[in-house]
Protein backbone atom coordinates (compact mmCIF):
# COMPACT_ATOMS: atom_id res chain seq x y z
CA UNK A 1 0.00 0.00 0.00
CA UNK A 2 2.97 2.65 0.56
CA UNK A 3 4.53 1.62 -2.33
CA UNK A 4 1.22 2.48 -4.35
CA UNK A 5 0.71 5.78 -2.79
CA UNK A 6 4.44 6.46 -3.37
CA UNK A 7 3.74 5.91 -7.16
CA UNK A 8 0.26 7.86 -6.88
CA UNK A 9 2.66 11.24 -5.35
CA UNK A 10 5.14 10.74 -7.55
CA UNK A 11 2.91 10.77 -11.14
CA UNK A 12 0.96 14.16 -9.55
CA UNK A 13 3.77 15.68 -9.35
CA UNK A 14 4.67 14.69 -12.66
CA UNK A 15 1.66 15.60 -14.15
CA UNK A 16 1.90 18.94 -12.36
CA UNK A 17 5.55 19.76 -13.90
CA UNK A 18 4.34 19.09 -16.99
CA UNK A 19 1.66 20.91 -16.85
CA UNK A 20 3.00 23.95 -15.46
CA UNK A 21 6.01 23.59 -18.03
CA UNK A 22 3.22 23.75 -21.08
CA UNK A 23 1.31 26.86 -19.40
CA UNK A 24 4.85 28.76 -18.82
CA UNK A 25 5.90 27.86 -22.88
CA UNK A 26 2.51 29.07 -24.18
CA UNK A 27 2.32 32.43 -22.47
CA UNK A 28 3.59 35.22 -23.75
CA UNK A 29 4.74 33.54 -26.49
CA UNK A 30 4.45 36.34 -28.96
CA UNK A 31 5.32 39.58 -26.72
CA UNK A 32 8.69 40.98 -27.05
CA UNK A 33 11.43 39.76 -24.81
CA UNK A 34 12.21 42.66 -21.83
CA UNK A 35 15.40 44.57 -22.86
CA UNK A 36 15.18 44.00 -26.57
CA UNK A 37 18.81 43.86 -27.61
CA UNK A 38 21.40 43.95 -30.35
CA UNK A 39 22.16 40.98 -31.93
CA UNK A 40 24.07 41.48 -35.02
CA UNK A 41 26.93 44.27 -36.31
CA UNK A 42 28.09 44.00 -39.53
CA UNK A 43 31.43 44.98 -39.95
CA UNK A 44 32.20 43.42 -36.70
CA UNK A 45 33.75 45.55 -34.25
CA UNK A 46 37.48 45.50 -35.06
CA UNK A 47 36.82 43.98 -38.67
CA UNK A 48 40.08 45.24 -41.23
CA UNK A 49 40.07 45.12 -44.80
CA UNK A 50 36.26 45.89 -45.35
CA UNK A 51 35.51 47.08 -48.80
CA UNK A 52 34.97 51.14 -49.11
CA UNK A 53 31.31 50.28 -51.09
CA UNK A 54 30.35 48.45 -47.95
CA UNK A 55 26.91 48.63 -46.01
CA UNK A 56 26.52 48.71 -42.49
CA UNK A 57 23.55 46.93 -40.47
CA UNK A 58 22.67 46.28 -36.99
CA UNK A 59 20.13 43.23 -36.52
CA UNK A 60 17.84 44.13 -33.40
CA UNK A 61 16.33 41.11 -31.15
CA UNK A 62 13.08 42.94 -31.41
CA UNK A 63 11.29 45.64 -33.86
CA UNK A 64 12.91 49.17 -32.99
CA UNK A 65 10.97 52.14 -33.91
CA UNK A 66 11.53 53.80 -37.32
CA UNK A 67 13.04 57.28 -36.12
CA UNK A 68 15.44 55.19 -34.01
CA UNK A 69 17.84 55.03 -37.25
CA UNK A 70 18.47 59.06 -36.10
CA UNK A 71 20.61 57.59 -33.50
CA UNK A 72 22.84 55.81 -35.36
CA UNK A 73 25.90 57.35 -37.14
CA UNK A 74 29.17 56.28 -38.99
CA UNK A 75 32.33 58.48 -38.39
CA UNK A 76 35.53 58.93 -39.96
CA UNK A 77 38.67 58.72 -38.35
CA UNK A 78 37.37 58.73 -34.40
CA UNK A 79 34.17 58.89 -32.88
CA UNK A 80 33.87 62.48 -33.04
CA UNK A 81 35.56 62.88 -36.16
CA UNK A 82 33.53 63.78 -39.30
CA UNK A 83 29.99 62.09 -39.73
CA UNK A 84 29.47 60.40 -43.18
CA UNK A 85 26.30 61.04 -44.75
CA UNK A 86 24.26 57.66 -45.40
CA UNK A 87 20.84 56.58 -46.05
CA UNK A 88 18.64 54.68 -44.19
CA UNK A 89 16.45 51.51 -44.67
CA UNK A 90 14.80 49.19 -42.33
CA UNK A 91 13.27 45.79 -42.73
CA UNK A 92 9.80 45.02 -43.06
CA UNK A 93 9.64 43.88 -39.55
CA UNK A 94 12.07 46.54 -38.28
CA UNK A 95 14.59 44.40 -36.72
CA UNK A 96 17.28 45.34 -39.08
CA UNK A 97 18.48 48.71 -39.54
CA UNK A 98 21.08 49.17 -42.44
CA UNK A 99 23.24 52.17 -43.66
CA UNK A 100 24.42 52.95 -47.15
CA UNK A 101 27.32 55.62 -47.15
CA UNK A 102 25.97 58.38 -49.87
CA UNK A 103 29.57 58.01 -51.49
CA UNK A 104 32.24 55.34 -50.88
CA UNK A 105 33.94 55.07 -47.85
CA UNK A 106 38.02 56.04 -47.73
CA UNK A 107 40.11 53.14 -48.35
CA UNK A 108 42.33 52.26 -45.53
CA UNK A 109 40.75 54.27 -43.01
CA UNK A 110 39.36 53.53 -39.57
CA UNK A 111 35.61 54.31 -38.94
CA UNK A 112 33.53 54.28 -36.11
CA UNK A 113 29.88 53.13 -36.24
CA UNK A 114 28.22 54.77 -33.04
CA UNK A 115 24.96 54.32 -31.76
CA UNK A 116 22.96 56.11 -29.20
CA UNK A 117 22.34 54.76 -25.84
CA UNK A 118 18.98 56.55 -25.21
CA UNK A 119 17.61 53.98 -28.58
CA UNK A 120 14.25 52.31 -27.97
CA UNK A 121 12.53 49.74 -29.31
CA UNK A 122 8.65 49.89 -31.02
CA UNK A 123 7.28 49.19 -27.03
CA UNK A 124 9.29 52.42 -25.75
CA UNK A 125 11.60 50.22 -24.27
CA UNK A 126 14.98 50.85 -23.85
CA UNK A 127 17.96 48.79 -25.85
CA UNK A 128 19.79 46.42 -23.62
CA UNK A 129 24.00 46.65 -25.28
CA UNK A 130 25.18 44.30 -22.76
CA UNK A 131 26.22 41.89 -25.52
CA UNK A 132 28.07 44.44 -27.61
CA UNK A 133 31.41 43.89 -25.97
CA UNK A 134 31.08 40.42 -27.36
CA UNK A 135 30.50 41.59 -30.80
CA UNK A 136 33.90 44.23 -30.73
CA UNK A 137 31.84 47.46 -28.99
CA UNK A 138 32.99 49.64 -26.71
CA UNK A 139 31.17 52.20 -24.55
CA UNK A 140 30.98 55.91 -25.50
CA UNK A 141 32.10 58.21 -22.80
CA UNK A 142 31.51 62.29 -23.00
CA UNK A 143 35.09 62.58 -22.91
CA UNK A 144 35.03 60.23 -26.49
CA UNK A 145 32.38 62.71 -27.75
CA UNK A 146 33.92 66.08 -27.02
CA UNK A 147 32.50 66.95 -23.15
CA UNK A 148 29.05 67.49 -21.72
CA UNK A 149 28.42 70.63 -24.28
CA UNK A 150 26.70 68.83 -26.91
CA UNK A 151 29.68 67.54 -27.99
CA UNK A 152 32.00 67.86 -31.30
CA UNK A 153 29.16 65.73 -32.93
CA UNK A 154 26.15 66.61 -31.21
CA UNK A 155 25.52 63.40 -30.31
CA UNK A 156 24.70 63.50 -26.34
CA UNK A 157 21.23 65.17 -26.32
CA UNK A 158 17.92 62.70 -25.84
CA UNK A 159 18.31 59.28 -27.66
CA UNK A 160 22.43 59.36 -27.72
CA UNK A 161 22.42 59.52 -23.50
CA UNK A 162 21.83 56.00 -22.43
CA UNK A 163 20.65 55.41 -18.32
CA UNK A 164 23.83 54.20 -17.63
CA UNK A 165 25.71 57.86 -18.13
CA UNK A 166 27.57 56.83 -21.58
CA UNK A 167 26.49 57.87 -25.05
CA UNK A 168 25.97 54.54 -26.62
CA UNK A 169 28.16 52.08 -28.17
CA UNK A 170 30.66 52.32 -30.99
CA UNK A 171 31.88 49.82 -33.28
CA UNK A 172 35.21 50.44 -35.26
CA UNK A 173 35.97 48.95 -38.56
CA UNK A 174 38.88 49.80 -41.25
CA UNK A 175 38.39 49.91 -44.83
CA UNK A 176 40.97 47.82 -47.10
Amino acid sequence: MTSCLFFRSQARVALLAGALLAMSACSNSTAPAAGTSVSFVSPAGGATGVVTNASISVTFSDSMMSSMSAYMSLHQGAVNGPAVAMTPHWSADHRMLTMTPNAPLVSGTMYYLHMGGGMMDANNNPVDYSGCPAMGGQSATSAMMGGMMGGMTGEMGAGWAGTDGNYGWMFTFTTA
